[in-house]
């Protein structure tokens, strides 16, 4: 009685991909990385980049309070390359400037590779400096939600 069930639920699985046009021979469509688009604003910019700035503080937080080794605070700093490199941009002007900066601090790694990041380098730290004065510059914020710890 279960086989019916899975094969029924398994049908009606592949129905659903069949008609949203993927297959097993095809990959979903990747958007290109929004890293330099003319309507892009440097507030969207500075709010995007919250999130590699959220991602790196955990992690701090999460080393300095015993509650994770420096092997998994280096790959939460590996995901923040890949979520830096994805930070949109407008391509012009101070913000777009300082989160180049950045990207060139500490580039992308890829998923899987365990390559050091350059986060918390000297370039990275002026860069950090660098994007938060443009930031308030443009009036624009960067916020970090924490969410480690007690």
């Amino acid at each position: 009685m279960k086989y019916w069930h899975v094969l029924i639920a398994s049908s009606a699985l592949a129905g659903a991909l069949a008609l949203s046009g993927c297959t097993a021979d095809s990959a979903p469509a990747v958007s290109p990385t929004p890293s330099a688009t003319a309507s892009t604003t440097d507030a969207a910019t500075c709010t995007a980049f919250g999130d590699v700035l959220t991602i790196t503080a955990n992690a701090d937080a999460g080393l300095r309070d015993g509650r994770m080794a420096t092997q998994e605070q280096q790959g939460w700093y590996r995901l923040a390359t890949r979520v830096l490199d994805r930070v949109p941009t407008s391509g012009k002007g101070d913000v777009s400037e300082a989160t180049a900066a950045l990207r060139d601090a500490a580039p992308v790694i890829s998923l899987g590779a365990m390559a050091t990041t350059g986060i918390r380098s000297a370039e990275w730290n002026d860069g950090l400096d660098k994007l938060s004065l443009a930031c308030a510059d443009a009036g624009a914020e960067t916020a970090i939600a924490m969410f480690t710890g007690g």
